[in-house]
């Protein structure tokens, strides 16, 4: 909508599409809460799955042979 639709539009008009503009941020807002958590889960299990492997590996100085 350009700017000249804009201040010709009447007040209900402007009120309804502020209206449908907040839902859709709200409705965004949650999607991104939703798969912050996904990603944050996915995180988590990647390192459970990486840490039992590092702890496998040898520590000493001439790489676990003698």
């Amino acid at each position: 909508m350009t700017d000249k639709q804009l201040r010709k539009a009447k007040k209900t008009e402007l009120i309804e599409m502020l209206y449908y503009l907040r839902k859709e941020l709200d409705e965004l807002k949650s999607e991104n809460e939703e798969l912050k958590g996904r990603l944050d889960r996915f995180v988590s299990e990647a390192i459970d799955k990486v840490q039992p492997e590092e702890s496998e590996k040898p520590t000493d100085e001439n790489g676990g042979q003698e």
